[in-house]
């Protein structure tokens, strides 16, 4: 070996010595030391209540080793291969994996899903597993897994072409649509439960008697159950499903104590006959849609002991027809975007005039968070473009947040606005201070307590609360003392 050689392999010897020592010094030693024990973020795990044959959301849970010292864990389920349940930790997905290792001070995530099996019950079925986690040192430690299983009936692309009967001993599960043919009836029994999947709708050119009750209402709602944010449920966003669509053939709907929520729109009434009834609703909510909650067009609607809240566009909106609103909560809220006012009315869509021979709400709550709650494009002729009287326009002993509180055709109303201490969203319980939840049950001090005459034909409230014979509260909810 030359001078040169001998100088550079003196040099490599310090870097080959101190790349052994870095190997070294990374070396882990685990521990079996029995006195050492994981810790866990939860010693139960809930995946609340799942549809059968239907895959869970992810759940999850952290694994901890607060020691200073690595150890070694097999992370196994009881049930083994036989468990509804799946788990996923470090990578590793299955009934069981070994030899985890865990760093002194570190963590684990362990995600977890179930499916279970259909048990033809009408009630939830618990299911329970738990999972194992075994050190070197033959500690063992678990965590408790359960989740509830619903049966549901599926429907596929269904259609009615003849009387069908929907009723509340299991939820019906909707995908694509639930169409009701010409001459067909959908029965629909108090409590019934109607989960619709993305873009799926119920309606169609027949008839929908829904005849719920307010200790029994039909829900018609999306089939998401898990969470869009960690406290945030999918079932409090709009756009989970398509809505109800009443086609221009479509008369004598019965919507009657039936919570619609979360739809691309409410429900959706079609051009028709105003000599003939369309719908009838009574002590119903439609709430929280990305588009019109309810929409009339041309057509005769008896709305009342309602709550049509948070549109993206209007909770309410009328295009001509005959239309009667009394004792209603029209209130928008709406927190996911800009939205317009909560009561739209108009006789004009493009150019064609659709003649308005009535407008009428009474005893109503009419009121949201902008400036105007009240718009409408109404017109005596389409070459002319005047604003016509609204002579078939009326708001009458209610409570209503507009900008100009000069019009005739609004009669006996408070106006809920400055310089009132209680205005808007202050009339309510609660309207989503954060938390993307309403209750729209009148505060004490709301200026909509005490305005209403007595109804003969609304005695009770959207709860079934008798209604004082004289000074009601406007809205759908009669004010009760905590």
């Amino acid at each position: 070996m030359g001078t040169g050689g001998r100088i550079l392999f003196r040099a490599a010897v310090p870097l080959v010595l101190l790349a052994c020592l870095a190997a070294c010094t990374d070396r882990v030693t685990f521990s079996s030391d029995a006195d050492l024990w994981l810790e866990f973020s939860d010693d139960t795990v809930s995946l609340d209540t799942v549809f059968t044959q239907t895959g869970s959301p992810t759940g999850a849970f952290m694994i901890y080793n607060r020691n200073d010292r690595a150890l070694k864990v097999d992370v196994m389920l009881a049930g083994g291969a036989d468990s509804p349940f799946r788990i996923n930790v470090d990578g590793e997905s299955g009934t069981q994996m070994n030899n985890l290792e865990l760093r002194a001070s570190d963590s684990l995530f362990c995600f977890l899903s179930v499916n279970i099996a259909a048990s033809d019950s009408d009630t939830p079925i618990l299911v329970e597993d738990s999972v194992c986690f075994l050190l070197e040192s033959g500690n063992r430690q678990t965590v408790h897994l359960m989740a509830f299983g619903q049966d549901v009936i599926r429907l596929y692309g269904a259609v009615a072409d003849s009387d069908m009967n929907l009723t509340s001993a299991r939820p019906y599960l909707i995908f694509d649509s639930l169409f009701i043919a010409d001459g067909a009836v959908l029965n629909i029994a108090a409590g019934a439960r109607l989960f619709f999947h993305d873009g799926a709708w119920l309606g169609g050119d027949g008839r929908i008697v829904a005849d719920g009750t307010c200790d029994s209402m039909i829900v018609m709602r999306g089939d998401r159950l898990d969470n869009l944010l960690t406290d945030i449920p999918y079932d409090l966003s709009a756009g989970r499903w398509g809505g109800v669509i009443l086609n221009a053939g479509s008369y004598d709907n019965l919507l009657r104590g039936c919570d619609i929520h979360g739809g691309r729109w409410g429900v959706l009434a079609d051009t028709s006959d105003v000599q003939l009834q369309k719908v009838l609703i009574d002590g119903c909510i439609i709430h929280n849609v990305e588009g019109n909650a309810l929409e009339l067009n041309h057509c005769r609607s008896v709305v009342s002991n309602s709550q049509i809240s948070n549109a993206g566009q209007h909770c309410v909106s009328l295009l001509g027809g005959n239309n009667s609103f009394d004792f209603c909560t029209i209130a928008n809220f709406y927190p996911w975007d800009v939205h317009e006012s909560a009561l739209f009315i108009s006789n004009l869509a493009d150019t064609t005039l659709f003649p308005m021979s009535l407008a009428d709400f009474s005893n109503c709550i009419i009121t949201g968070n902008s400036s105007d709650e009240v718009s409408g494009i109404v017109r005596d002729s389409v070459s002319g473009m005047e604003p016509a009287q609204f002579c078939n326009y009326s708001i009458r002993h209610s409570l209503v947040l507009v900008s100009d509180t000069t019009d005739e055709h609004m009669t006996d109303c408070v106006w809920d606005r400055k310089p009132h201490d209680v205005y808007g969203a202050a009339n309510f319980i609660h309207v989503a201070k954060g938390d993307f939840r309403y209750d729209f049950r009148l505060d004490s001090l709301s200026m909509a307590r005490g305005i209403a005459p007595s109804s003969a034909t609304s005695r009770f409230d959207i709860t079934g609360l008798p209604r004082p014979e004289t000074q009601a509260d406007a809205g759908c909810y009669q004010y009760v003392k905590p």
